[in-house]
C-alpha cells in the first residue's frame, strides 16, 4: 500500500470518482477508471489482462479477483430470478401456471448469467476501485504498459 502522503501522479491523472459514476460506467461495460469503451474486453467472453484505455490491470494483482465478480453475478442473477418469480406469481394468482412458470424461469436462469457476465466483472472492478483506489505504483505500471503499446493499434 502507499503511505498517506503519496497522493501523487495517480490522483492527478485519475482522481477518485464517486461510486455512482464508477458503477454507471461499469453497467454500460466500460472501464470504471477511464471510461474506455473497449476496456479489457476482446469479445463478450474473452478478456485481456489490461484496459486498453488506461492500462489498469483487470485483476489488479490480487489472487481471487474472479470471486468478487462471481459474487456480484450470483447476487444479481438470483435477485433477478426471485424478482421474476414474485412478479409472475403476483400477476397470476390464484391460478399460477406452475409448469409454464418453471420453463420460463429455468430458461431465464440460463440466459441471464450469459447476458450479465461482462457486467459482473466491470461492476466488481468499480467496487474494488472505490475500496482500493489506484496507488502510485499501480498507476506507474499502467503508464509503462501504455507507453509500450504506443506503436500498436488500440
Amino acid at each position: 500500500m502507499t503511505d498517506s502522503g503519496s497522493a501523487g501522479a495517480s490522483s492527478r491523472v485519475f482522481p477518485a470518482l464517486p461510486l455512482s459514476r464508477l458503477v454507471l460506467r461499469a453497467i454500460v461495460r466500460r472501464c470504471p477508471r477511464c471510461g474506455s469503451r473497449r476496456a479489457w474486453f476482446r469479445s463478450w467472453f474473452a478478456q485481456g489482462e489490461r484496459c486498453v484505455g488506461c492500462g489498469l490491470r483487470r485483476t489488479r494483482g490480487v489472487d481471487g479477483h474472479e470471486l468478487g465478480a462471481l459474487t456480484i453475478g450470483l447476487v444479481l442473477n438470483i435477485g433477478l430470478v426471485i424478482a421474476a418469480v414474485g412478479i409472475a406469481v403476483a400477476l397470476t394468482v390464484p391460478d399460477v401456471p406452475v409448469v409454464t412458470l418453471y420453463v420460463i424461469l429455468a430458461s431465464a436462469a440460463i440466459v441471464i448469467p450469459v447476458v450479465t457476465w461482462p457486467l459482473t466483472h466491470t461492476i466488481w472492478i468499480a467496487i474494488d476501485l472505490r475500496v482500493r483506489p489506484v496507488g502510485d505504483d499501480e498507476a506507474a505500471e499502467a503508464a509503462v504498459w501504455l507507453a509500450g503499446r504506443d506503436g500498436q493499434p488500440r
